[in-house]
């Protein structure tokens, strides 16, 4: 029973929900799809409790370790600071919608604190970017020969040196980008919806149960 009662559960759901988006008759006295945005809420609500829960458990962890002076507290700190701040502000500013100095701390936390941050980290990226493009464009086979010219091409044509010294390299980076990187791109998104359509499959007809924490 306790494989049987979550794989029906999450079999007909799936079903229903999948029904729903191709046919709208009544099931008693609601119709197929008020039932399908009654599941899709309760889905929501569901989802929301979680994020809670992960809150939650951040929390924990990092209260422990700013208590116990771990290696790195600081930034336990700062975090645990910030995640209250944020949550103060928003909340405010959601229950206030008429106080535009609420509005103006929040965008102004966003704006000078959040985006600047995630900026920071982006820049850190570019240079294990730059590591990771340079051992992927070594020539040292003929594919990797075409990945560097293709490369370098692009490049030309996106930067404003590249037109100055041929006016046709913008032309031919963008007919890379947009013909044959778009046709390796649609091939990857065929294989990846192949792919979530036979595993949706496999869990709506309980062959995989891995998502509900039991064995085959």
């Amino acid at each position: 029973m306790r494989r049987t009662i979550p794989v029906l559960i999450v079999s007909g759901i799936g079903f229903l929900l999948l029904a729903s988006y191709f046919f709208n008759f009544a099931i008693g006295p609601t119709d197929l799809d008020g039932i399908s945005s009654l599941i899709t809420n309760w889905g929501v609500i569901v989802a929301a409790f979680a994020v809670g829960l992960a809150s939650v458990n951040l929390i924990r962890i990092h209260s422990a370790k700013v208590s116990r002076r771990r290696a790195d507290w600081i930034h336990s700190l700062a975090l645990l600071l910030t995640m209250a701040v944020f949550i103060i502000v928003g909340v405010y500013s959601k229950h206030n919608p008429d106080s535009a100095g609420a509005k103006a701390l929040f965008q102004n936390l966003f704006d000078y604190s959040y985006s600047p941050f995630g900026s920071a980290m982006f820049a850190i990226l570019a240079f294990y970017v730059a590591s990771a493009s340079y051992r992927a464009f070594r020539a040292r086979s003929f594919e990797a020969s075409l990945l560097l010219v293709a490369a370098v091409l692009v490049m030309l044509g996106n930067a404003p040196i590249g037109a100055l010294i041929w006016n046709k390299f913008p032309v031919i980076g963008n007919w890379l980008l947009t013909v044959i990187n778009m046709t390796g791109q649609r091939g990857i998104t065929i294989g990846v919806a192949i792919g979530g359509f036979a595993t949706s499959m496999r869990v709506l007809l309980g062959f995989d149960r891995g998502h509900l924490g039991i064995g085959d």
